[in-house]
């Protein structure tokens, strides 16, 4: 068994999976207003006082003193909270951070 390639059958049969990861963190009244200006730039999903950015990688939620990421994997999940701050620059800059617009669809058209 040890003379087995690492990408044997062997080795995929028992490798973990990687889980979806959930990122939660409490925000202040401050931190809240501060995410809430940030996340509006790439034009979210806003369901009452939920607003939803989606990402290639996960999924970007914030609600009233909560913001959520959610990925395929923690370590994307960590990189899109690291990166949430580049939403400051340019939009044509957001692509090599990994973030861009959230498309909202209505009716079979994209806005």
């Amino acid at each position: 068994m040890d003379d087995e390639p690492p990408n044997s059958w062997f080795s995929r049969l028992f490798k973990p999976r990687e889980r979806p990861a959930l990122l939660e963190q409490k925000l202040s009244r401050e931190a809240y207003e501060d995410y809430k200006a940030l996340l509006m730039k790439a034009r979210p999903e806003v369901k009452g006082s939920k607003i939803t950015v989606r990402l290639s990688d996960g999924t970007v939620e914030l609600e009233e003193g909560v913001l959520r990421v959610k990925a395929k994997n923690r370590k994307t999940a960590e990189k899109i909270l690291r990166n949430l701050h580049h939403y400051e620059q340019p939009p044509s800059l957001w692509p090599a951070y990994g973030l861009s617009y959230s498309l909202k669809r209505k009716r079979g058209t994209v806005l």
